[in-house]
């Protein structure tokens, strides 16, 4: 017997069982038997006479080969871990010095592509951190005399960064056209995308507000011990108000929009601002309201916001 490798008929002896049923074991679970050298007869590698070993026992168990391969997989991964891994062979007409440059060549595009994609995701980790980092001071800065300068420095600052644009989406795009009075007409068009941009979930968690017409912040109350949120508001608006064609958020520097449709009625268009109130509470300001590109008055505004509120009682 060679050092370290065995033979069908050396496996027969070392288990007691026949050299047909150890070959029955190597047709049922073939990738744990290596073949070690070339020519006759085949030789296995070390480790080979304990495989047949576990698996003569496992079978005295009455084990099924679906459970046995399970438990194999487990204790033997090692010996798996040691198979060869085949060369490759060129391809018909291609010389071998030209294949393996071009084996090369394919191998360093590959390194290079997986570099590029952990270099992708983590600047969109960064910019992620640095969006919300922006985000928190431009809500501390709300009540301070130098906003308006503060906030220019900052645009500045991102706009000097250079970020790299954002992969292009393809969507598809329903065009929806409102006529105004005057004759004259507005286009819009709402994107299908499961990867569209939409509002952060703290964002969408926040109480939504509005403002009256004296200039105070006006909430409502929504479920039994919690405000009324912008959440519940989309939801409301969306989906329980009435059947909706299309809706679609899109962002406009702080603002960000909800634009929706029903099937039959005018083209909604909701403005809503991260804000910080007087009392220092962060809301959802609800700030505008546009139907059919004419904005409405505060009063409007109200008596919308109420109505929508209402809708909770109907739940």
């Amino acid at each position: 017997m060679a050092a370290d490798t065995f033979t069908h008929r050396d496996l027969s002896s070392i288990t007691g069982v026949s050299v047909t049923t150890i070959k029955s074991y190597r047709k049922k679970f073939p990738e744990f038997f290596f073949i070690s050298g070339q020519g006759k007869p085949l030789r296995f590698r070390k480790g080979t006479d304990k495989l047949c070993l576990r698996i003569r026992d496992l079978f005295g168990r009455n084990l099924s080969v679906k459970q046995i391969r399970d438990k194999l997989l487990i204790e033997f991964e090692s010996v798996k871990e040691n198979r060869p891994t085949p060369a490759p062979k060129p391809a018909a007409g291609v010389p071998g010095g030209e294949f393996e440059r071009l084996v090369r060549t394919t191998t360093q595009m590959m390194n290079g592509l997986a570099g590029l994609v952990t270099a992708q995701a983590r600047a969109e980790q960064r910019l992620s951190k640095m969006e919300k980092t922006v985000r928190e001071l431009l809500d501390r800065l709300d009540e301070r005399p130098d906003t308006e300068a503060l906030l220019d420095e900052i645009r500045t600052a991102i706009a000097g960064l250079n970020l790299p644009p954002s992969p292009e989406r393809v969507t598809a795009k329903k065009v929806v056209t409102i006529k105004k009075d005057d004759g004259g007409s507005d286009s819009y068009s709402f994107e299908t995308d499961s990867s569209a941009v939409e509002p952060e979930e703290d964002f969408m968690a926040l109480p939504v507000v509005i403002r009256s017409e004296n200039g105070e912040f006006l909430g409502m109350p929504g479920r039994p011990g919690h405000p009324f949120t912008l959440q519940e508001l989309v939801f409301l608006v969306t989906v329980r108000r009435e059947n909706y064609v299309s809706k679609v958020w899109r962002r406009d520097g702080r603002d960000w929009i909800l634009s929706f449709r029903s099937p039959e009625g005018p083209l909604h268009e909701l403005f809503f601002q991260r804000t910080k109130t007087p009392k220092g509470n962060i809301v959802s300001f609800f700030r505008r309201l546009d139907i059919n590109s004419e904005t409405k008055d505060s009063a409007f505004i109200l008596t919308f916001f109420r109505e929508v509120r209402d809708l909770i009682e109907n739940q």
